[in-house]
């Protein structure tokens, strides 16, 4: 019975630094596929997006109504 025990399946059961080292590195796999399975998987959020582009448009067009103001301005201050 100990005999099945101390090799499950080609994964070591004893407390060796070996066997810490070889459960770490499947661990940390495991890990990574998990992660890259949620960031393929990760629903996409348009309303950050389209909100960044909603404040750029604004900025865009304060600043041409800014700038056509001054130059109608300065057209009516020369007349």
């Amino acid at each position: 019975m100990n005999q099945n025990l101390s090799n499950l399946n080609g994964f070591p059961t004893d407390n060796s630094p070996s066997t810490q080292l070889k459960y770490d590195i499947v661990a940390s796999k495991f890990m990574t596929g998990i992660e890259n399975h949620n960031k393929r998987n990760k629903p996409v959020l348009l309303n950050n997006d389209l909100g960044l582009i909603g404040v750029v448009i604004q900025i865009v067009v304060a600043l041409v109504l800014l700038v056509v103001s001054i130059i109608m301005r300065s057209l009516k201050t020369d007349k």
